[in-house]
């Protein structure tokens, strides 16, 4: 007697021992492996970045994406050859000299102190200015010491370099050249029934974390160049070290443009060459009145146009979410704390949709371009399409 063949259906507690099993295995092999994997994200993350552009020149060209690549590397490559051919070689000098400077800074602040414990503000008021000489010391005491161990180097070998660079351009070409087959293999996934509304979750997802990423370096290009306009009219040394510094230092929310004043204007104190009659004194506080107006210019026009609404958080949110990604993963939780906070926000507005049971993310209706793009794998949908889907799920 032959048995009917059956498939295999696993219950509720084993789908859920398997989910934990996978979960549990996934881990392991991220923590065996997490050395190898910075070129596989540095990939991932730059896919993401330039996957528009290419699609957009496909969409408008019809030219093979893998050319498109091509020619973008080609852009690449030039653009960085010039970069490390002019400003390199000036920001390793200055870095280098900033490093070496440091230590003098320590003999500075201790003679500025020398003899000033405290300071009468009058009206029986006296400032112990003990407390903040021991402050100012260690600070620069330690940034001596973090400059000198951090001076640019490689940090693995030649071979190890020239392996890193090649799995990532590989990684970042395959991820570029397939990203509509990524993406509906992603798609293909999740259930039927659930597709639509998850993806349209994601299309929210991807145009903050988009909006954030993109607007983050465009920042820092911006930021460095205001800066260093007038650090460099001003004779500040090693102007162009803190130009950049100042930059990157930008994106790092409530600390960062804080740190970055801090040190241009320490740097300022204790400058030789003082331009237009100036005293140390003033110099710094100039410096710090330029800080504060282009943060101003930067929160209130250059933000808003290159990110819009799309990331903009409450400012205790923002505090919190600064002060969490802090305490939880050190200088990299800060970097990520603001678009981690931001999706976040979309993830639980739908789930209080979801146990309210009120319709939320509504979908587009099919447009011919997302209809070709759900047929066709070399036709990716339209940014047009696209951009108006997640206009109307932010209402």
């Amino acid at each position: 007697m032959q048995t009917e063949s059956q498939p295999i259906r696993f219950s509720v507690t084993t789908k859920l021992i398997a989910v934990g099993v996978i979960i549990w295995l996934a881990v392991l092999l991220l923590r065996a492996t997490i050395h190898i994997l910075p070129p596989f994200i540095a990939a991932i993350i730059t896919a993401y970045l330039f996957n528009p552009l290419v699609s957009w020149l496909y969409n408008k060209t019809r030219i093979s994406k893998g050319l498109w690549i091509v020619v973008i590397y080609l852009l690449i490559f030039s653009l960085l050859y010039s970069i490390a051919t002019w400003v390199w070689p000036r920001m390793i000098t200055q870095y280098a000299e900033l490093a070496a400077w440091a230590p003098s800074m320590v003999v500075e602040l201790t003679r500025l102190f020398e003899g000033r414990e405290t300071l009468d503000l009058g009206a029986g008021i006296t400032l112990n200015l003990a407390p903040l000489e021991e402050r100012l010391i260690s600070a620069a005491s330690d940034l001596g010491r973090t400059l000198s161990s951090n001076v640019p180097r490689l940090v693995f070998s030649a071979l190890e370099m020239i392996i890193f660079i090649l799995v990532y351009l590989i990684i970042t070409f395959y991820l570029m050249l397939q990203s509509n087959q990524l993406k509906r293999w992603v798609a293909n996934l999740i259930p039927l029934p659930y597709r639509n509304e998850v993806k349209a979750l994601g299309h929210q997802i991807d145009r903050v974390l988009g909006a954030y990423i993109r607007g983050q370096l465009l920042l820092i290009v911006i930021m460095s160049v205001l800066l260093y306009i007038p650090l460099s009219i001003l004779n500040v040394p090693y102007a162009l070290v803190i130009a950049i510094a100042s930059g990157i230092l930008e994106i790092i929310p409530i600390l960062g443009p804080w740190s970055a004043a801090a040190l241009a204007m320490t740097v300022a104190f204790f400058q030789t060459d003082l331009p237009f009659g100036l005293t140390n004194v003033s110099l710094s506080i100039l410096i710090g009145i330029i800080y504060f107006v282009l943060r101003q210019i930067e929160d209130h026009f250059i933000i808003p146009n290159l990110m819009g609404p799309l990331v903009r958080l409450h400012p205790a949110v923002v505090i919190f979410a600064v002060l969490a990604g802090g305490a939880i993963g050190g200088a990299f939780g800060l970097l990520v704390s603001i678009p981690v906070a931001a999706v976040i926000r979309i993830l639980l507005r739908f789930i209080y949709d979801k146990l309210v049971d009120q319709p939320n993310l509504p979908l587009d209706p099919p447009t011919p371009e997302t209809a070709k793009a759900a047929t066709n794998d070399a036709a990716p949908a339209s940014n047009e399409s696209m951009a108006s889907h997640g206009q109307q799920l932010s209402h």
